[in-house]
C-alpha cells in the first residue's frame, strides 16, 4: 500500500509540474524607443510586476521586441496579440472594449509617476530675462511654444489657451527657434539633457530657463492586447504589490534620480495645465514630485 501511495504522490507531483509548465505564459513587449533610460525602466517595471505575481499567476517568459515599427504598425501588432502583446504608451486612449472588442486594455497606473509631464523651457539666451520676469500665466500664454507635428501635447496647450506653433519637425525645432518662428520649446525633464546635447551646435544661442516648469498630466501606461485579458489582472495586482512594498518607487528612483534631483530646486514658478483626456482618478492633477514651488495663474 505504501508503494501505491508513493506512486500516486509521484504522479500527482509530475502532473502539477506539467501543468505549471503549460501554464507558463510568454509575453512580448515593445516600446516606442523614446529614450534608452525610459525604455529600459519600463521593461524592468513590467518584469517586476510579473515577478510579484508568480505565486498567484504562475511562471512567465518575457521577451523584448526590438523591431523599428511605426506607431500604426505597433498598434496593429498589439491588436493581433502575437509578436506584441504589451506596450507602454504616453497618454491613454480611453476606448471602451464593448464598442471595439479589439481595443487594447489600459492599465490605469502611471508608470513614470507623471514625470513625463514636467516640462522645462528652452529659450534664446537673449530672451532669458523676459522669461524670468514672467509673473502670470497670461504672459506665457501669449508667447509661442514650438512643438513637433502630431505631438499629443499640442492639444493640451491649446485646451489651456497657450499659443502653439506645431508645424516643426523634431530635427528642425532648434533651427526654427533660432530663426524666431516661436519663443520657446517645452521639453520633458526626462529628455531635455539628451536633446540639448544632441543639438549642441546651438548651445551658445540657447539656454534652459532655470526657474520655470510647465506641468500637465501626461501618463505613460501599459496597453495590453485584448487577446491577453489574463495579463490585465496580473499587472494590476503586480503593480499594486510593488507600490505597497516600495519596490516600484525604488526602481523608479534608481533610474530617474538625476531628473528628480532637478525637481528639488527651490522657488520654482509652475504653470499647471489641464489635460482633457486624463481623468483625475489617476492622481496626476497636481505636480506631486515637486517640493518648493509657486503656482502661477
Amino acid at each position: 500500500m505504501k508503494n501505491i501511495a508513493l506512486l500516486v504522490l509521484l504522479y500527482v507531483c509530475q502532473s502539477l509540474v506539467a501543468n505549471a509548465a503549460q501554464d507558463s505564459m510568454t509575453y512580448h513587449y515593445w516600446d516606442l524607443k523614446a529614450s534608452d533610460i525610459r525604455d529600459e525602466y519600463q521593461f524592468r517595471l513590467l518584469e517586476l510586476a510579473l515577478q510579484k505575481t508568480v505565486s498567484s499567476h504562475g511562471d512567465f517568459e518575457l521577451t523584448k521586441n526590438n523591431e523599428k515599427l511605426t506607431s500604426l504598425r505597433s498598434r496593429r501588432e498589439l491588436d493581433r496579440g502575437d509578436v506584441i502583446n504589451v506596450i507602454a504608451l504616453p497618454t491613454p486612449t480611453w476606448q471602451p472594449t464593448t464598442i471595439n472588442p479589439q481595443a487594447p486594455f489600459v492599465i490605469k497606473k502611471p508608470l513614470l509617476r507623471g514625470l513625463l509631464g514636467y516640462r522645462k523651457l528652452v529659450v534664446r539666451k537673449s530672451d532669458l530675462p523676459k522669461f524670468q520676469a514672467i509673473t502670470s500665466a497670461a504672459q506665457l500664454q501669449h508667447l509661442a511654444a514650438g512643438q513637433g507635428r502630431d505631438w499629443e501635447d499640442i492639444n493640451i496647450y491649446r485646451f489651456n489657451n497657450y499659443s502653439v506653433v506645431d508645424n516643426a519637425d523634431y530635427f528642425n525645432l532648434f533651427a526654427m527657434l533660432a530663426a524666431g518662428r516661436f519663443d520657446y520649446i517645452p521639453l520633458s525633464v526626462i529628455e531635455i539633457d539628451d536633446i540639448m546635447e544632441r543639438f549642441s551646435k546651438y548651445s551658445k544661442d540657447f539656454v534652459v530657463v532655470p526657474n520655470i516648469i510647465i506641468y500637465y498630466p501626461f501618463p505613460v501606461l501599459f496597453n495590453i492586447s485584448a487577446k491577453h485579458p489574463e495579463l490585465v489582472s496580473r499587472l494590476n495586482q503586480g503593480l499594486d504589490i510593488a507600490q505597497a512594498d516600495g519596490s516600484f518607487k525604488m526602481l523608479f528612483e534608481s533610474y530617474f534620480s538625476k531628473e528628480l534631483e532637478k525637481l528639488k530646486a527651490t522657488n520654482l514658478k509652475v504653470f499647471i495645465l489641464r489635460s482633457p483626456e486624463v481623468p483625475y482618478s489617476l492622481g496626476l492633477d497636481k505636480p506631486i514630485l515637486l517640493h518648493d514651488y509657486q503656482v502661477i495663474q
